[in-house]
């Protein structure tokens, strides 16, 4: 029994040994350089990375500050939620503003 376990795991390791190297030249023959973007293109795609950049960091942000909040009790606790919740709404904004002028901005 041990010697059919093992020569059985034997044969499997050699055989994704020969295999990987195979598949993945199979693969890079197959594969497309990428084609280049049109300035057009690349001013969208910074506008979009910038765009969820900033709406990531507001998230952030905004789940930090409500930790800080959750530590605290009564009407001070209220007003940093009440804080936290407006600051968040206004990065938000300023965040979609941002974008559509970067996108209005953008080469056609």
């Amino acid at each position: 029994m041990k010697r059919l376990l093992t020569s059985a795991a034997l044969c499997l390791v050699l055989g994704l040994g020969l295999a990987a190297p195979a598949a993945t030249g199979a693969q890079a023959k197959n594969s497309k350089p990428a084609a280049k973007m049109s300035p057009h293109a690349e001013a969208v795609k910074k506008c979009n990375d910038d765009y969820k950049a900033a709406v990531k960091r507001a998230n952030d942000d905004h789940a930090a500050a409500v930790k800080d909040a959750k530590t605290k009790t009564g009407k001070v606790r209220s007003d940093a939620m009440k804080a936290a919740s407006k600051a968040k709404t206004d990065a938000l904004t300023a965040a979609r503003t941002t974008k559509a002028s970067c996108l209005k901005a953008a080469p056609k």
